[in-house]
């Protein structure tokens, strides 16, 4: 599992009690520099299995979980919008995609790669050569 290898991975699991899927949840933010830490902001939770009065699953665990991506190596983003909105978050080794051809470096096994489920808005893939996980636990403070 990635996360136990990942700075952060582990505060982060015990927190949802699990591996989460971030199915429904919104980027809230994301920041990219050439050099130095890029970041990924985005408010996740954990569905649960009770019903709330209106019919709606019961959301819980609500945190803003902050990727921290230092030496970003390749990425492909598209869709951007007022709300972006993922059908899920998969982390793991870049292994399988290879580099673009127009980056320097060679491909290196330890590269992690976050990829974006299509929903609505943002979606695509963010390659770096190493992620860092921290978390704010709460809902997001609404933009003004």
């Amino acid at each position: 599992m990635i996360y136990a290898d990942v700075p952060g991975g582990e505060e982060l699991l015990a927190w949802f009690g699990k591996v989460p899927t971030f199915h429904d949840a919104e980027i809230i933010s994301l920041s990219l520099t050439r050099t130095g830490t890029s970041e990924l902001k985005i408010h996740g939770w954990i569905k649960t299995d009770a019903i709330d009065p209106n019919g709606y699953f019961v959301l819980d665990k609500h945190a803003v979980v902050t990727f921290c991506l230092d030496g970003v190596v390749d990425l492909q983003l598209d869709g951007f919008s007022g709300q972006n909105v993922i059908a899920g978050l998969m982390l793991q080794r870049a292994t399988d995609r290879g580099r673009s051809a127009y980056y320097r470096e060679p491909e290196d096994a330890q590269d992690i790669e976050i990829e974006l489920l299509p929903c609505y808005g943002l979606d695509g893939f963010i390659r770096a050569q190493k992620v860092r996980i921290s978390f704010a636990a709460g809902r997001p403070v609404a933009a003004r």
